[in-house]
């Protein structure tokens, strides 16, 4: 809407301010020394593009076999560019989610996030730094954040910085802190930045072996600093089995023993108490060293219906065994995410496309996969460029029809917007940027900016056939030359205007270099391809012979002028 506003906007200033200030500003008669200058440079500038033109025009089989070879290339590069969901922006903070043991306590854990800290306090951009342990009600999980000051006042980047606290809290043996930016775009969902849901009608077990798998092979194909699983077998488990005829035998109820057990170490409420208008709960436990070892259940005892003390040790067997912390359901099944944090230089689209490639030969029958978070962004978004580009030349293109009154006119100029992502998909490809959001609106406002020259070049041309009867190759050649000038300072003004997008720095410097860099690339390698490739097809589609006014009514004859009396 704002790119819109702004071209309806300066058409409305370019029909009525502009010409007003002409007639009022310009001067006639002499020339300034930088004019003459200028219209000299320009003069032998069109000269030499003339000749090009008219040579390029002799071996036009060449000109088209150049157009598909780039047309071909513009092909492989899209589909082999990195792509992602939006740029890592510098936010001026970075995030850590902590992982201890799963026998950690909520004392072991703020042990080591206390350590983090420490570790952390002395970096000259931290402006502020706290942590949370008990993150999501699990006491051996947290999240801790660094807050950095304000862009002008530091010298490293948020990446540089990211770097350099990964790197001295790896030394921390006791918890994995994962650090990370925040999300780019809100919405975009917490955690790590890949996120892949593999789901099936089977058991949790079954979908945490194949998810296992899964994780192993993405973590060894070296593309990630970490991968996770977040179903986990790795919760302890204490089994108490009653010796059902033994109790019997003892006169002991089973259920007096379950009671027992869940008074002594369940930290149940069995009653409050009123103090300073306060309630609080009573909460029965034996001491903590009990607890601790599950084999001293053995040594309670539990009184029998015949009023006899029986120890527990006597009915019950103490084992121990792992479960899942949780069981979890993506879509009302079984599910497993797969989360990830890619190395430097690989985008969060290439690394999700390595973990679904070894999700698709990995997975066996029933097993599904999903996405989540902001995986499930980039993937539902991944075809909206194709559907916007495409609507966006048809409505360009059915629009020059009903100005041009052909259909052949605007092919010829529509054939610009190819080369010109060519020049925008380039830097891309090389690892400049990203094929991202921010890029994909620079491609298309890219497609109506340059198709502006070959609307100056085809318009004249028919001008030039229609005054002059010229053909062809000598209208589209005559129009090339003379509008060379204004393509060359509109393409120079456009292109200058972007010039701010990529040197941005601070608040949302990688959307706007993103977005500059595309448009600034695709005009100037779509201008230098425009200005031979827009004649070539010019010569080929444009109709043989424009139909004229007399050609209109060619069964009406001059009648000879009346003869003086």
């Amino acid at each position: 809407m704002t790119l819109a506003g702004a071209v309806v906007i300066s058409g409305v200033v370019a029909l009525t301010i502009t010409p007003m200030m002409s007639a009022r500003i310009l001067k006639r008669g002499n020339h300034s020394r930088f004019q003459i200058i200028v219209d000299t440079t320009f003069e032998r500038l069109a000269n030499f593009y003339e000749r090009m033109v008219s040579g390029s025009l002799k071996y036009r089989p060449v000109t088209m076999l150049v157009v598909l070879v780039l047309l071909g290339l513009t092909g492989f590069m899209f589909m082999n560019t990195s792509s992602e969901l939006a740029p890592e922006e510098d936010e001026g903070a970075l995030f850590s989610l902590i992982t201890a043991p799963s026998y950690a306590t909520t004392d072991y854990t703020t042990l080591y996030t206390t350590q983090m800290r420490e570790l952390t306090k002395d970096l000259p951009e931290l402006k502020a730094n706290f942590s949370i342990v008990g993150f999501g009600g699990q006491t051996n999980s947290g999240i801790a954040l660094w807050a950095f000051k304000d862009w002008a006042d530091r010298e490293r980047s948020q990446k540089e910085i990211q770097q350099d606290i990964q790197a001295r809290l790896s030394g921390i043996a006791g918890v994995e802190a994962l650090v990370f930016a925040p999300p780019s775009l809100p919405g975009a969902g917490g955690g790590l930045p890949i996120s892949l849901v593999i789901q099936s009608t089977s058991d949790s077990a079954r979908v945490f072996e194949v998810a296992e798998k899964i994780k192993e092979e993405a973590q060894a194909s070296g593309r990630f600093i970490v991968v996770q699983n977040s179903l986990a077998y790795n919760a302890q488990q204490v089994v108490v089995t009653v010796d059902r005829d033994r109790a019997a035998a003892l006169n002991l109820p089973v259920s007096d023993v379950g009671t027992t057990l869940s008074l002594l170490v369940g930290s149940g409420s069995i009653a409050q108490f009123d103090r300073d208008s306060n309630s609080y709960d009573i909460i029965m436990q034996v001491p903590q060293e009990y607890r601790e070892n599950p084999e001293r259940l053995g040594d309670f005892f539990v009184r029998s219906a015949t009023g006899e003390m029986v120890p527990l040790s006597a009915v019950i067997t103490v084992s121990t065994d792992v479960s899942a912390a949780a069981i979890e359901q993506f879509n009302q099944l079984n599910s497993a995410t797969i989360s990830a944090l890619p190395v430097p230089g690989v985008s969060t689209g290439d690394g999700l496309a390595v973990i679904e490639d070894i999700a698709q030969n990995t997975i066996p029958d029933g097993f599904f996969i999903e996405y989540s978070g902001q995986s499930r962004l980039e993937v539902e978004q991944g075809n909206t460029i194709l559907i916007a580009f495409a609507l966006a030349v048809v409505v360009i293109y059915l629009v020059l029809a009903a100005q041009f009154e052909s259909f052949r006119d605007p092919l010829i100029i529509m054939m610009t917007v190819p080369l010109s992502i060519f020049g925008a998909i380039l830097p891309l490809n090389l690892g400049l940027s990203t094929l991202n959001i921010y890029t994909q609106v620079g491609l298309i406002t890219l497609i109506g900016l340059i198709t502006k020259h070959g609307i100056l070049m085809v318009e004249f041309a028919n001008q030039q056939r229609e005054e002059h009867g010229l053909s062809r190759v000598e209208a589209i050649v005559a129009s090339a030359k003379v509008r060379l000038r204004p393509i060359l300072m509109t393409t120079a003004a456009m292109a200058l205007g972007v010039v701010p997008l990529i040197m941005a720095a601070g608040a949302g410097a990688a959307a706007r270099y993103s977005m500059g860099l595309v448009i600034f690339t695709g005009l100037i390698i779509g201008t230098m391809f425009t200005l031979f490739v827009v004649p070539m097809f010019y010569t080929y589609i444009s109709k043989a012979r424009l139909v004229t006014e007399e050609d209109d009514h060619p069964g009406e004859q001059a009648q000879p002028a009346p003869a003086a009396e």
